[in-house]
């Protein structure tokens, strides 16, 4: 019913949620990108919203789907790039490089996707490397892949005022003065993991401190070596808190798993993950 450049437009503003960056994975202009998702929004009769979880359709679904799953067959037959959505933390370490008909979505902090397997579902991805938080209660239309593994840790930055991070005395630190940081790249449900966790272990909402005396708050996060490479400031794990496990999977369509080209993928990425592994 469209061209595979038409739905191609729908789907990369969908999925990377900007004309701006959808128009710089197809190769052309955000005007394009932006006239042939309209075209194909009317195609459809569907309505195209933004919700806090990113760019959402409304209406009848069902003809898109049945183009989704052709348009799909196409990519996988070579005639437009497969899509992969990845983490911001793990795309230097997975996707630096990738299998020829691949792309990803670009590496930027600020950008994060709330629902990659809900885009697998839907075909607007061919394939997403997620996070435990992020998989679905089931899972029986997906192949889940383990990447790797990491710890979790607890993590104090170093404050504003200097300190260094061969300064911070993590097990002496009072909990009165943690602060915990939800960081920009994390998914929202990573974000309220950390929450749960902070709140479990109960610091007291103020400080008994002498009258006068200036307390300075400690920002803490919970990340995995890999979370904490992104940041820029000075950091240490604390072992006041005990790591928490994590493991990075890749989600594919079931049916779609014996295809060549996720086969090709699967084996890079462990490839890449191979060193992370070895580590632990």
């Amino acid at each position: 019913m469209v061209s595979l450049d038409h739905l191609a437009a729908l789907d990369l503003l969908q999925w990377l949620g900007t004309t701006e960056r959808a128009a710089a994975q197809a190769f052309t202009n955000q005007s394009t990108i932006s006239r042939r998702h309209r075209t194909t929004l009317e195609t459809f009769g569907l309505q195209l919203l933004r919700s806090r979880d990113g760019l959402r359709l409304q209406g009848a679904k069902q003809l898109l789907a049945l183009e989704r799953r052709v348009h799909q067959c196409a990519r996988f037959a070579g005639l437009q790039p497969l899509r992969v959505q990845v983490p911001f933390w793990s795309s230097n370490l997975l996707c630096k490089t990738l299998p020829d008909g691949w792309c990803a979505n670009p590496a930027l902090m600020g950008v994060v996707c709330q629902d990659p397997v809900a885009l697998l579902r839907d075909r607007v991805v061919d394939a997403c490397i997620v996070t435990p938080t992020q998989l679905p209660s089931a899972t029986d239309d997906l192949l889940l892949l383990d990447l790797y593994r990491r710890p979790i840790e607890f993590t104090v930055f170093a404050t504003a005022s200097g300190l260094a991070a061969s300064e911070l005395g993590c097990g002496c630190l009072e909990p009165s003065r943690w602060q915990l940081q939800l960081l920009p790249f994390l998914p929202r449900s990573c974000r309220e993991r950390s929450w749960q966790w902070f709140q479990a272990l109960q610091p007291p909402a103020t400080a008994h401190h002498a009258q006068g005396e200036a307390v300075t708050p400690m920002p803490v996060a919970f990340l995995t070596p890999e979370m904490r490479q992104a940041q820029a400031r000075p950091c240490r794990v604390s072992d006041a808190v005990d790591p928490y496990p994590y493991v990075e999977r890749l989600a594919v369509l079931a049916e779609n798993a014996s295809e060549p080209a996720l086969q090709r993928l699967q084996e890079h990425l462990l490839a890449q993950a191979a060193p992370l592994g070895a580590a632990l």
